[in-house]
């Protein structure tokens, strides 16, 4: 009973904090991870956040960062430390051809599928998101808010909207770990 008091204490928490809060441009950030232990379900009753595995709390130490060259200009961007992203990692550098998918992502074709081990099924992403949709082998550059679809695995963010959402046509573009 303790146990299940602690952890409704820590996803209230968690939840509170957002009820009044006005988005930024680009939504809300999600939560990504809640207490799994009663130390981290107590630290976060107490005050303190629960240990962030998600993207925009990650530490340098778990991400890689990345560059993705477009025409001259360089996209900085970081994956995180998923299966997922750590075999695209595997695969760097790679020049991939983009499309424009739908009016909110760009999506191009990896050369080999990438791990799904430890994933979820499914996943949404926000503008800014790097992902894999799996279905089709492909990598995807979210400049729009896709909600829920299995297939979906967020792997990284980049950090340049524009420069991804205003290419007009197919483009080519190089991704390689940064220097």
């Amino acid at each position: 009973m303790q146990l299940k008091t602690l952890a409704l204490a820590a996803i209230i928490a968690l939840v509170l904090p957002l009820a009044g809060c006005k988005t930024s441009p680009n939504g809300p950030a999600p939560i990504t991870e809640l207490p799994t232990s009663p130390q981290e379900a107590s630290s976060t009753a107490a005050g303190s956040s629960p240990p962030s595995q998600g993207l925009s709390a990650a530490t340098a130490a778990e991400t890689t960062p990345i560059t993705i060259d477009i025409d001259g200009g360089t996209v900085t961007g970081a994956l995180s430390s998923n299966a997922t992203a750590r075999s695209l990692i595997q695969q760097l550098p790679l020049t991939l051809s983009f499309r424009d998918y739908g009016g909110q992502e760009k999506i191009a074709d990896l050369p080999e599928a990438l791990s799904l081990d430890g994933v979820p099924a499914g996943d949404s992403a926000e503008p800014l998101t790097i992902g894999y949709y799996a279905p089709d082998q492909a990598l995807v550059l979210y400049y729009e808010s896709v909600g829920y679809s299995r297939g979906i695995v967020r792997i990284g963010s980049f950090d340049d909207l524009a420069a991804i959402r205003d290419q007009t046509s197919g483009f080519t573009a190089r991704l390689a770990p940064a220097n």
